[in-house]
């Protein structure tokens, strides 16, 4: 399998973007934390939402599945290019 390198230009632009980013970040006074507590409340508010009915057991289902499928995707692309 292979892959592109990373190069001085790649890590240029990572810092660049994480520079903006992370400015922004701090000007809003937000946190990684913040950030990512945001989005767990936000997902324990669908699944409350879902809850009592019967799309309750397509969300379970759906976390077995869809990881499942996004990973054979990736397999089945990596043993084509490689």
């Amino acid at each position: 399998m292979s892959s592109k390198p990373i190069t001085g230009g790649t890590v240029l632009k990572l810092v660049f973007y994480s520079f903006v980013v992370g400015f922004i970040m701090y000007s809003m006074e937000w946190s990684p934390g913040d950030i990512f507590g945001w989005v767990a409340n936000t997902v324990a508010d669908i699944w409350n939402w879902f809850s009592g009915s019967g799309l309750e057991y397509v969300l379970l289902g759906a976390t077995i599945v869809v990881p499942l499928f996004l990973f054979t995707r990736w397999r089945n692309r990596s043993r084509s290019k490689g």
